[in-house]
């Protein structure tokens, strides 16, 4: 079968944005189609369904993970759909119990969106040596890992260990390199079954600029993180200490409808 399709462009998060309805027990077998695709060269799928909350339009992620990039992108496309230049628009996605705002500017073709909050922070060891925080977001967990090297051996060890302790619907690993700040993120999606090297992610990068941000207490900390497809910008806010409002943005591009 044929579908109507948008391919995003976030800092070469690749992501087909499905037009057509879709019944939810059909995502995984349509995405897993789609990724193995090469002519797409997609890391992750998002299906575009009517609002259930106070958005204009609702994004159903492959796995019912939340994604930032997916957010940014649906929300570009959204604003292009309505002839919107420059302005906000309120889209939904999965992993957010509410209406999210997205910035946009599809002169410039960037976009930026404020994200949840983490439910949480802890600190997991799993073996003698290796300690690292887990960000817990609503749909995904991220581990930010320093010091190993991003290949398939080390993210199984740690996807494995963190997967006992948590049953969540995603887990990304961010691969961080201090000196260089940039990051290799790699992401599972249980109901996928799917383990993606992805050029960008946006929900790591909040969780890497979080990380960083520990000793900021009352600021706005502002940081970019490099990462294999680009840089994607990130804004934690505080105030005596307590995180009040994450923020990221970047470039964005979109194709027509395929």
């Amino acid at each position: 079968m044929i579908y109507n399709i948008v391919l995003a462009n976030p800092a070469n998060n690749i992501t087909i944005i499905v037009l057509d309805y879709i019944d939810k027990e059909d995502y995984s077998n349509i995405a897993n189609r789609m990724l193995k695709n090469s002519k797409f060269g997609a890391e992750q799928v998002g299906f575009v369904k009517k609002p259930i909350m106070d958005g204009e339009l609702r994004l159903e992620m492959m796995g019912s993970e939340f994604c930032g990039n997916a957010l940014r992108s649906f929300g570009m496309m959204v604003a292009k759909n309505n002839e919107i230049e420059k302005g906000v628009v309120t889209v939904e996605i999965t992993g957010s119990d509410k209406a999210l705002n997205v910035e946009v500017d599809n002169i410039n073709k960037s976009a930026k969106a404020e994200v949840p909050l983490p439910k949480g922070i802890e600190y997991i060891r799993i073996d003698e040596l290796l300690e690292f925080p887990v960000v817990m977001f609503e749909g995904i967990y991220h581990a930010i890992v320093e010091g190993i090297e991003a290949n398939e051996e080390n993210f199984s060890y740690i996807k494995n260990s963190v997967m006992k302790s948590y049953n969540i619907e995603a887990l990304g690993v961010m691969f961080f390199d201090r000196e260089r700040h940039f990051i290799t993120p790699v992401v599972y999606v249980r109901q996928t079954d799917t383990t993606i090297f992805e050029g960008s992610c946006g929900s790591g990068t909040i969780a890497t600029a979080l990380y960083l941000s520990d000793s900021y207490k009352d600021s706005v900390f502002k940081c970019s993180i490099n990462q294999p497809g680009g840089i994607i910008d990130s804004e934690i806010y505080k105030s005596e200490g307590r995180v009040t409002k994450l923020v990221i943005g970047g470039k964005v591009e979109l194709s027509e409808i395929i």
